[in-house]
């Protein structure tokens, strides 16, 4: 496996490795504008590592690790996170646009899923607990056998809950905005 700890910016010093990057492992290492299009991520290690302002759509990581990993303002539109290996899956999103995503049967706990547009993502059978969804976009997402409980809604808009397919005790709702959580349940708030 080959190991890389540099920072990769779009003019920076250090020379992106020639893709693919399977089997590669990155450690605290910063990657900034870039556009990484069609890479091969697979069995690929990120430790500690922040993604800023790039774009990863279209990249294939089935079996990839994320631990301690942070993209912040990257487009991941339609990524099939469900592929990653589960295994010491720690991942902060922020303002990311990630419109689109198959997140299922993931375990998600204590992610941090900040400020982002999530519409149209599918969380069916995630393990989502204690995950901060703080100001993130929730339209149309699909919630459905997930594991919300002690999760943080209170700020996040769009979201519809059925609390009778998903685990959501000790989820924090904001009490003004307890429609999508009440809404299927025919009961209307005034």
């Amino acid at each position: 496996m080959e190991w890389f700890n540099l920072r990769f910016l779009t003019d920076g010093p250090d020379p992106l490795p020639n893709g693919p990057w399977t089997n590669h492992h990155f450690e605290s290492c910063h990657f900034e504008g870039l556009t990484f299009g069609e890479m091969d991520w697979r069995n690929t290690r990120f430790e500690n590592c922040t993604f800023d302002h790039c774009s990863l759509v279209g990249v294939r990581w089935t079996g990839a690790r994320l631990h301690g990993v942070t993209l912040k303002e990257c487009t991941v539109d339609k990524l099939r996170w469900c592929t990653l290996s589960p295994q010491f899956l720690n991942l902060s999103l922020h303002q990311c646009q990630a419109t689109g995503g198959d997140w299922s049967d993931l375990d998600l706990k204590g992610c941090k899923l900040i400020d982002s547009n999530l519409s149209a993502c599918d969380f069916s059978g995630a393990d989502a607990r204690n995950v901060d969804w703080s100001g993130s976009k929730l339209n149309e997402v699909i919630f459905h056998r997930s594991d919300l409980r002690e999760g943080d809604f209170r700020t996040a808009t769009g979201w519809n809950i059925d609390p009778q397919e998903n685990r959501v005790r000790d989820t924090r709702f904001a009490s003004n905005n307890l429609e999508g959580l009440v809404g299927r349940m025919g009961i209307r708030l005034d």
